[in-house]
């Protein structure tokens, strides 16, 4: 996304004509020096530094198109979306030609999830200037979470197009191929993501794996991304070990336990202990390609992780009860794809009262207190309480006889074991979960019930109430 604070983010001319009170000597000498500053604290991540910078050169140009701009991008990095959408309105006010503009003012929308007005924005800069390669880039994020695959990959294409050195473009592009069900293609693209500037590199001696024969040797596998991609895509280790390898995983310390268990893994290291001697090693979510799966061809899907045998989570019946159901609701991170995910815990009150479920929380984290704030104890037994890594969630997973959760690890977890899963997606789905249809590509237990539109949960939770056989709400 066109989001560089500097100088270059708007046409040169436009800051000419964005100042309605001219700046001379000294003054304009100190004006630029200090947005330089500013745009320094922005470009370092001192999003607080930048944005007070910001505001205080407001004060002398109230009407400079690039302050409103830049201090839109840093409010929008610091999740304060509608004061973002705000002022990128007033720096396209004060250049209503320049094609940054529209595609920034588009970019902070759909960060708001106005994907209908941000996609209007970002035509209308690619309008302005048919050669405008980040409006294509910025377009086609917006037509991908509007599940507008087609257009977004086109878009995609013209992006690199005009820009093959566009890193950021060939991982977004990729992506779009996976959420398409073009898995074989998408995976291989997917491994441009590897250079882009913040991609984790392995700090190891020992030469990474190309895919080639790997009997008789050992190799770790290590975490690249989240918690929810070391459950989902551990499954390939199997494969190496098929193939005669020495299977050792390097994973976060909450996975460790719940790892150790699983019978095609030899050694489980958590981060920060002593690695072992390996030969090879290759990132968890890089297996799907480098395995080279033929996707094409009916593939099995079992079970292929399971609580430890041993374990205090001990979860209670009742007579009347049909159905123990856990349920979770809140993404951890507070960053804006977190909150998207998240479900409001009063909507799994909704749920509450039925004698014939009994309903146990799985949540963790600091939204565990919001059974307590909703006056919910007797209704949803906390769980997550108890929970401190993922083998004991597991077990208190193995058994339910439901879960029903947001796109979170939990989630991941209840579906490779074989739990019957329900997940909570937002309108603009992960592509970890492809695009398209209630069944999960990697789970023959999981389905998907998805937002028709941006923030409807209400959709969401009537079809859960039909499936759960609960009569409508009045």
């Amino acid at each position: 996304m066109n989001d560089t604070p500097s100088l270059h983010t708007l046409r040169p001319q436009s800051l000419a004509s964005s100042a309605p009170t001219p700046l001379f000597g000294n003054e304009a000498d100190t004006f630029a020096q200090q947005l330089r500053l500013a745009a320094q604290a922005h470009r370092a991540g001192r999003l607080d530094e930048a944005i007070a910078s910001y505001l205080k050169l407001l004060a002398v140009r109230p009407h400079h198109a690039e302050l409103h701009n830049n201090l839109g991008v840093a409010l929008r990095l610091a999740g304060k979306l509608d004061a973002s959408v705000s002022h990128h309105r007033l720096a396209l006010a004060a250049d209503p030609g320049n094609p940054a503009l529209h595609s920034n003012l588009g970019n902070a929308l759909r960060a708001a999830s106005c994907l209908g007005e941000a996609v209007k924005h970002h035509f209308q800069s690619i309008s302005l200037d048919r050669d405008y390669g980040e409006g294509f880039f910025n377009l086609a994020l917006c037509l991908r979470d509007l599940g507008r695959l087609d257009e977004a990959i086109g878009c995609f294409g013209r992006a690199l197009t005009l820009n093959s050195d566009n890193r950021r473009a060939r991982v977004e592009l990729a992506i779009a191929l996976l959420m398409r069900g073009e898995l074989a293609q998408g995976f291989a693209a997917y491994e441009a993501r590897k250079r882009l500037p913040e991609a984790p590199a392995p700090d190891f001696t020992q030469p990474p794996w190309d895919g080639g024969p790997i009997g008789g040797k050992r190799i770790l596998l290590y975490p690249e991304q989240g918690l929810g991609d070391v459950l989902l895509f551990v499954r390939f280790a199997r494969e190496l070990k098929r193939r005669g390898a020495t299977v050792l995983v390097l994973c976060q310390a909450l996975l460790k336990d719940l790892l150790a268990a699983a019978d095609f893994i030899d050694q489980v290291v958590a981060e920060g202990e002593p690695l072992p001697p390996f030969d090879l090693h290759a990132s968890l979510v890089s297996l799907p390609h480098l395995c080279r799966i033929d996707f094409d061809a009916p593939i099995s899907h079992p079970p292929y992780l399971k609580p430890p045998t041993d374990s205090r989570i001990k979860l209670g019946r009742t007579d009347q009860a049909r159905l123990r159901v856990g349920v979770y609701w809140a993404a951890t991170s507070g960053r804006s794809s977190g909150l998207r995910r998240s479900v409001p815990f009063q909507r799994f009150m909704e749920l509450a009262g039925d004698p014939e479920l009994l309903m146990f929380s799985l949540q963790g984290g600091v939204h565990q207190k919001d059974i307590q704030q909703f006056g919910a104890g007797g209704l949803v037994h906390d769980v997550g309480r108890g929970i401190f890594d993922f083998a004991e969630a597991a077990t208190a997973l193995a058994q339910l006889d439901l879960l029903i959760s947001i796109d979170a690890p939990i989630a991941h977890l209840a579906a490779a074991m074989g739990v019957r899963t329900w997940v909570l997606s937002p309108s603009t789905v992960d592509w970890r979960w492809l695009l398209g249809g209630e069944a999960a590509p990697w789970y023959p237990s999981a389905r998907l019930f998805r937002q028709p539109g941006p923030g409807d949960w209400d959709a969401v939770f009537a079809a859960a109430r039909r499936e759960l056989h609960l009569p409508k709400q009045a």
